[in-house]
């Protein structure tokens, strides 16, 4: 019996499923905008980007990892797990995390909160445990053209900046020599406990003041809280050169920054604002400065931040940069999606219904009437 393409079952169930997949894609679909800040953070990650890529010149002149990428971008970065000057534990995973580029564009993401410009001035502290959070802020103050007063220790928890012939400061002093970056340290401590290198050993201890005077930098070498704190704090005053600071950034565990694993513990990462913590102590360089109305930014925890900022824990080798929700935001039901969405489920019944009109008009025609006797 004829049945023209319309009323076949084949064909009806087709373009049902058709328009179900037509509306799931239209339902799921979104439109992607650049966020508030998209060239600044876009910047800050090409220039970790660049910075990493640089050093592999420099570990490749000294026979570490060969520069080479293992499990993810930067990854040869990642120094041994016990080493005469590794102070701590550490966690692999997160010093791998921290060296994604896009780590750049989160720390920019928070400066850009703060409203913090090139007409600032920032504190910074930080140690050789995370050398790709330590990156990541000198990209984004490189993007952002903020001058920093910055204090390094030498010493490095597991997996960290933990290579002997290549320590923290010797990776910064290199980044700033080839111009990668504009601010660099100028006091330096040997790090881990009391801030002497108490658990490193004469050897470790020997490595990093060579480390430090060699890159032309002035040893903090005063083991007493106090006196520690305050010299920190009159070395940024001083080298503010009377211009207000407008920020402290704190990068790891530095004993006398943070304090010690049960402060450490309590102070949580991110930004924090003054009030947010309260400490009648006023013993670490966060509490001064929040006991000073001067936010912070402490860069601790990366399992934390990177839930919070939608980054790869730790990224793979698949993983493009610049392409979250640090740099995009979604909105939901793209008109261009429901009209293409629209046209081919339309498209395809109006087909169906101009194929089967054309074979029905050709039945009829081709049928020879009845003779009527």
């Amino acid at each position: 019996m004829f049945r023209p393409q319309i009323q076949k079952t084949r064909i009806l169930a087709m373009l049902a499923l058709l328009n179900v997949v037509m509306v799931y894609w239209a339902l799921n679909s979104y439109e992607r905008h650049p966020t508030f800040g998209f060239e600044l953070k876009d910047q800050a990650s090409k220039i970790m980007e660049s910075a990493i890529n640089s050093l592999r010149i420099a570990f490749k002149e000294k026979s570490i990892n060969e520069g080479l990428d293992l499990e993810s971008f930067g990854d040869f970065l990642v120094g041994p797990k016990n080493s005469v000057i590794q102070t701590t534990k550490g966690s692999h995973i997160s010093k791998k995390s921290a060296l994604n580029p896009d780590f750049a564009a989160m720390v920019t993401e928070m400066l850009i909160e703060l409203e913090i410009d090139s007409s600032d001035k920032v504190a910074v502290s930080y140690t050789g445990s995370y050398p790709g959070a330590n990156i990541a802020v000198l990209s984004s103050l490189e993007a952002l053209q903020v001058d920093a007063v910055i204090i390094s220790s030498c010493g490095a928890s597991e997996y960290g900046s933990t290579n002997p012939e290549l320590t923290w400061i010797d990776i910064e002093n290199y980044l700033y020599d080839q111009k990668v970056i504009s601010n660099k340290s100028g006091y330096a401590s040997i790090g881990g406990g009391l801030d002497l290198g108490m658990q490193l050993g004469r050897e470790g201890q020997k490595i990093c003041e060579k480390s430090i005077y060699s890159n032309g930098l002035e040893l903090l070498n005063v083991g007493d809280i106090e006196k520690n704190t305050s010299r920190r704090m009159e070395y940024y005053s001083q080298d503010a050169r009377g211009k207000d600071l407008s920020l402290f950034i704190n990068v790891g565990g530095g004993i006398y920054s943070i304090g010690d694993s049960l402060k450490r513990q309590g102070t949580p990462p991110g930004i924090i604002y003054p009030g947010d913590i309260h400490s009648y102590n006023n013993q670490t360089i966060i509490e001064k400065f929040l006991n000073k109305e001067i936010p912070v930014i402490n860069i601790n925890k990366i399992h934390v931040l990177t839930e919070w900022y939608e980054l790869p824990y730790p990224p793979g080798t698949k993983y493009q940069f610049a392409t979250g929700s640090l740099y995009y935001s979604k909105k939901l039901y793209n008109p261009k999606v429901i009209l293409l969405a629209f046209i081919i489920s339309a498209g395809a019944v109006i087909a169906i219904g101009l194929i089967s009109h054309r074979e029905i008009k050709e039945r009829m025609h081709s049928s020879e009437p009845e003779s009527i006797i």
